[in-house]
């Protein structure tokens, strides 16, 4: 189904990407940008939509109290019904609004400051190290994303959860099935029941004792009080687990395939691997991949004036961060990786109050990774083409492999 824009074209979303440079978005998200910032569009069920491809525009819908983030509420935008499946009626964190979000939110921020996640980071430059260290034992061809995106946040989320490491699969496996946006409906809701039925069994184990993981904090200081209910803990934690071993990863796994691209940038890095220019390098890559490209979808409950317009009350709002953070307005020279851009600005990690929670430790990570990585392994390469891989269609878009050598 399609429906007549006002700038007069025709389009369904979403788009394919070009699969000569499968890491930037969708050409078509270009050209709206340049011609119907303001774009209607219709999804699969044919819910009419408004989307938003402009830096400024999304920066100010984020921003903006008259929208809503629940995906409950009826005209809620969803791509596909593998999407409504695996989000639909679920209110963690990034889909509540204020009180509720406030509250959650409010419990989690004290484990997620930087002067938190910073005393990760000998653990994670250790976790780095041995890893490294395994990929020059076994020479290439590896497959860097099993063999090292993957395994960092799983370690650290299961060190912040105190969970066993050892099932970092099961969770790698139930995730990346949950987030598909065209799996079968019925194994989306299997894996959210496999997910939650986990973690209720942790919430019973940590229901006595005075431990201080994050888990037991939660089940003492929340669930106990009740404060928040078992239903809403477990949710939580799905949330938590899902952020911490998804997003990274692909960013770790595409960071590295966009660098490799563009050669001068990881010499660089191998050669002058000093703090201020992996700082500046790790929001590049930020920037560029912007791995949550589906995540920024809205309702609004009032009007909302964005780029000169009135949008009403009631209508669907997809906000695309990757088409913001491609905009040559706000970046110059956008779908090149400049590792000495000043990038910091960028909507990655979105803004406003559904403001990604695990930024500071992402970026922990991001920086052990990307100081190691280039320096240890300078001759590293793509041992595939990558207009040849297979890439997910997910809420967080990666790669399902990418096999590099030196």
């Amino acid at each position: 189904m399609t429906t007549e824009s006002q700038a007069g074209h025709t389009d369904v979303w979403p788009f394919p990407r070009d699969a000569r440079c499968p890491v930037l978005p969708p050409p078509r998200l270009a050209e709206l940008r340049d011609s119907s910032p303001l774009a209607d569009v219709s999804l699969y069920d044919g819910t009419q939509c408004t989307m938003l491809t402009r830096f400024d525009d999304v920066r100010d819908l984020l921003m903006s109290g008259n929208v809503s983030s629940d995906g409950r509420k009826p005209g809620y935008p969803y791509i596909s019904e593998a999407s409504r499946a695996n989000r639909g009626g679920r209110p963690t964190i990034d889909r509540l609004d204020a009180p509720e979000h406030d509250h959650q939110r409010f419990m989690l921020a004290a484990d997620f400051t930087v002067k938190r996640v910073r005393q990760l980071r000998p653990f994670i430059d250790e976790l780095v190290s041995d890893l490294l260290d395994d990929m020059q034992s076994r020479g290439g061809p590896i497959d860097l994303v099993k063999d090292f995106a993957e395994p960092i946040p799983a370690a650290v989320i299961a060190k912040m959860l105190d969970l066993p490491l050892s099932d970092a699969d099961f969770f790698l496996d139930r995730v990346q099935r949950w987030m598909s946006d065209t799996n079968d409906p019925a194994d989306i809701r299997q894996a959210m029941a496999d997910i939650s039925a986990y973690l209720e069994n942790v919430i019973d184990e940590r229901s006595t004792g005075d431990a201080d993981d994050l888990i037991s904090r939660l089940v003492r200081d929340q669930l106990v009080p009740g404060n928040l209910s078992r239903e809403q803990l477990v949710l939580t934690l799905h949330l938590l687990i899902t952020a911490g071993f998804d997003t990274t990863a692909n960013t770790i796994a595409l960071g590295t395939a966009s660098l490799l691209q563009h050669g001068s940038a990881w010499r660089e890095l191998a050669e002058n691997p000093d703090d201020e220019l992996v700082d500046t390098a790790v929001e590049e890559i930020i920037r560029y991949v912007s791995v949550a490209h589906n995540s920024v979808f809205r309702l609004t409950t009032g009007p909302v004036g964005i780029g000169g317009e009135e949008i009403p009350e009631g209508r669907a709002i997809i906000a695309l961060t990757m088409a913001a953070n491609h905009d040559p307005a706000k970046f110059e020279h956008p779908d090149d990786i400049d590792i000495r851009r000043d990038a910091r600005e960028h909507l990655a990690f979105g803004k406003g109050m559904h403001q990604c929670l695990g930024q500071a430790l992402a970026r922990v990570e991001l920086r052990s990774v990307f100081q190691a990585l280039p320096r240890r392994f300078p001759n590293l390469r793509l041992a595939q083409d990558l207009s040849s891989l297979t890439f997910r269609s997910s809420i967080v878009y990666g790669v399902d492999s990418l096999p590099v050598t030196w």
